[in-house]
């Protein structure tokens, strides 16, 4: 067989493989609808019952179309071409090159993201844990584009990140005019854990505070609830609410994380 006959099948299966990278996946989508993917799978927290709530939640508004993925290592970038916005519902190890790499290009270039509680703590370096705040004892190099996407990290160093006993709580808002705040009025209630001494990356824009009572372990300060960051052309957003389904049908969680999710998607 001659070398150019040999040639002849390996061009076939390139021009093959470049014909279906193109295919047009559009008409699986709902028309006009915020393409959302939602990574879950890990959590310390349970990823099982909250990931549906999420899931319902964007998809009730009759605004966005949704999928979920429970293996975010997988992803690459063609993996997300087609979505506007990354929900993280996710606190686990770290994915590796390909799709850490896809992220970070997804929202650099335009597109959004969207983070809740304790996807704050994922990829800083510290002891991964598993379902139920299990320590699993394996603990990864920090992933620094990851901590400059959502705007904060937590810190085992004094003053030590966490937070006091659960309770009901107040958030008020410091920009109500912002789109994902404005005419929800001055403060809404939540009833979760009130995250306090995470250490904020620069270039953050604070939403909303809550007041962290030292009466239930807390700072006697004002710490940061909702938050929104610019990453090179995309937008983030970020909320410390959402511990459980419970705190989620919250009026204010389920308002903020739906709002946040479609400015971070360019649509407000």
């Amino acid at each position: 067989m001659s070398r150019t006959a040999r040639r002849v099948p390996a061009l076939i299966l390139l021009l093959a493989c470049l014909a279906s990278a193109q295919t047009d996946i559009g008409p699986f989508f709902k028309k006009g609808a915020i393409r959302v993917l939602i990574f879950s799978g890990r959590n310390n927290h349970d990823w099982r019952t909250t990931t549906p709530f999420l899931r319902d939640s964007l998809l009730a508004t009759g605004s966005f179309d949704v999928r979920v993925t429970e293996e975010p290592a997988g992803i690459t970038a063609r993996t997300l071409a087609p979505y506007d916005v990354v929900v993280l519902d996710y606190n686990g190890p770290r994915w590796g090159e390909t799709a850490e790499k896809a992220l970070v290009e997804f929202v650099r270039s335009g597109k959004g993201l969207v983070a809740l509680h304790g996807a704050s703590y994922a990829f800083g370096g510290l002891d991964t844990l598993g379902d139920r705040h299990v320590r699993t004892g394996i603990i990864e190099p920090p992933w620094p584009e990851y901590a400059e996407m959502i705007g904060a990290t937590w810190s085992q160093q004094a003053p030590k990140t966490g937070h006091g006993k659960r309770h009901s709580f107040r958030v008020k808002f410091v920009d109500p005019d912002h789109p994902i705040a404005k005419s929800l009025g001055p403060d809404f209630l939540a009833n979760d854990e009130l995250y306090h001494s995470l250490r904020m990356r620069p270039g953050v824009k604070v939403l909303a505070t809550a007041y962290d009572s030292p009466d239930i372990g807390g700072t006697g300060k004002d710490e940061p609830i909702l938050w929104t960051v610019n990453y090179g052309s995309g937008r983030v957003f970020y909320t410390a609410l959402g511990h459980d389904v419970d705190a989620m049908r919250e009026k204010g969680f389920v308002a903020t994380f739906t709002r946040g999710t479609e400015w971070a998607a360019g649509r407000r």
